[in-house]
């Protein structure tokens, strides 16, 4: 149902509707700048349908919520949805998107470590442990919020990755699918991790190959709810030297590791903007068995559980708190298949220099945000794209605060500094948010062994 702009001139805008409690029906809904997205991946977002009928009140707050619903899409830069006056009964709905850029052939540049902190004083800034290819992403294959993405590396690690998402397969777009296929090789292969920091073997000749390949199926029975089955294979294959390095790299000095992996997961997401949340919540939960049809009595159970709240106070005050865990069974795992804190968002701020593995992990992380500035200008003089026609740019100071403790893995004192205690920090720091939600995060922290850290990363950790 794309609209039409000569449409619109016989209608009134929801300015000229004064009567909150009056009953209305939805006439038509009118879509306009969708130039590639299909009209029925918008209206899939969207509570309100044409011939619903309500209050007007009642619409008014269904339509912000479907406004944050079409934008946690990831598929627009903007959404607006005004409410058009037909008849003194009836309604129509007018909505206009501005489209994101979709394809991005780029180059791959992009380094092997940790976190940025990790390469900069672990590593000693060493350039020579950089990937680089090409990325090759489709953010919405044919119009129908399909993701595409093969990337091809080399460099400090060579990797073939594909992955294709099918959010919907089937007309009540319940349903979905998705592939993924990975293939590595290792000359630098991380064998232990020593004092919360891993160890890699460095030579002329390859040390390790990794393959994976999965499929998984999602079923999404509303706005908010998602849930996810995956069946995977694994197989990972290291050289005489690794295992002579750390015998327990796959267990009992078995140079390959091989198993099917079986998952379901499931997430009830209510935030307002999926990569920079200001309001709303995320619950998810994640078992996993892996170990099935081993050929190397391996096996491993784990649980993970995940929820995350934002509120949003008066004179521009946010507050983010949330925590996370991990319970695995046994206890006693090869160290290739060790998990712990030190990744990503599973981070203690304050300890990005630290790898903490351990068995089990609870992390507890508390921010709160004010405000500076968040400005968009209109660019459409320097780049002629309708894409990238408005630079956004936010700026929030804040103050934050994290706990964590890790279960220490059985026998593996080599690096048992940070387990098996009360970790935390404190700190402040600045959140720069720009154009298509890119986060910079610059932290200043004071951490449970007194030390003193300046961190610079990429991506919000809450």
């Amino acid at each position: 149902m794309k609209g039409q702009d000569e449409s619109i001139g016989k209608y009134r805008f929801s300015e000229d509707i004064t009567e909150g409690d009056q009953r209305v029906q939805i006439s038509n809904i009118y879509i306009l700048g969708n130039k590639k997205t299909k009209d029925r991946i918008i209206l899939r977002e969207m509570s309100l349908k044409k011939g619903t009928s309500a209050f007007l009140n009642e619409i008014e707050k269904s339509i912000e919520s479907d406004k944050i619903n079409i934008v946690n899409t990831n598929l627009f830069n903007s959404v607006s949805i005004e409410i058009l006056k037909e008849t003194d009964n009836t309604i129509n709905l007018f909505i206009k998107v501005n489209e994101r850029w979709y394809f991005w052939p780029a180059p791959l540049i992009e380094i092997a470590d940790r976190n940025l902190m990790d390469w900069l004083v672990n590593r000693d800034g060493d350039a020579n442990r950089f990937n680089y290819g090409l990325r090759l992403n489709h953010l919405n294959v044919g119009g129908q919020n399909r993701i595409l993405k093969i990337n091809g590396k080399i460099g400090f690690e060579t990797n073939l990755y594909f992955n294709y998402s099918i959010p919907f397969i089937d007309n009540s777009q319940k349903n979905g699918l998705g592939f993924t296929y990975s293939y590595s090789e290792l000359y630098n292969v991380a064998f232990v991790t020593k004092d919360h920091i891993s160890q890699f073997f460095n030579a002329n000749e390859k040390n390790k190959n990794a393959t994976l390949v999965a499929i998984e199926y999602t079923y999404r029975p509303s706005f908010y709810n998602f849930h996810r089955v995956k069946l995977n294979y694994q197989n990972s294959e290291v050289s005489d030297t690794i295992i002579s390095l750390n015998p327990n790299y796959h267990f009992n000095g078995e140079k390959q590791q091989q198993y099917f992996g079986l998952s379901y997961s499931f997430t009830s997401d209510h935030r307002n903007n999926k990569r920079f949340a200001t309001k709303g919540h995320i619950f998810m939960l994640d078992i996993e068995k892996i170990g099935l049809g081993n050929q190397n009595n391996f096996n491993r159970f784990s649980v993970g559980l995940k929820f995350n709240n934002y509120y949003a106070f008066s004179k521009d005050f946010f507050l983010a708190n949330g925590i996370l865990g991990l319970h695995t069974s046994p206890s006693n795992q090869p160290y290739y298949n060790y998990e712990g804190i030190g990744y990503e968002e599973i981070l203690v701020r304050g300890f990005e220099l630290d790898l903490i593995e351990g068995s089990s992990f609870l992390l507890q992380k508390n921010s709160i945000r004010k405000k500076i500035f968040d400005h968009s200008k209109d660019i459409g003089n320097l780049i002629p794209l309708s894409q990238f026609v408005q630079f956004r740019m936010a700026a929030y100071f804040k103050f934050f605060a994290d706990f964590a403790w890790v279960d220490n893995y059985p026998n593996y004192e080599i690096s048992n500094r940070l387990t098996n205690q009360l970790l935390y920090s404190f700190g402040v720091g600045l959140d720069l948010v720009a154009m298509y939600d890119m986060v910079l995060r610059l932290e200043y922290s004071h951490n449970s062994e007194n030390e003193r850290n300046f961190a610079l990363n990429i991506k919000a950790d809450l």
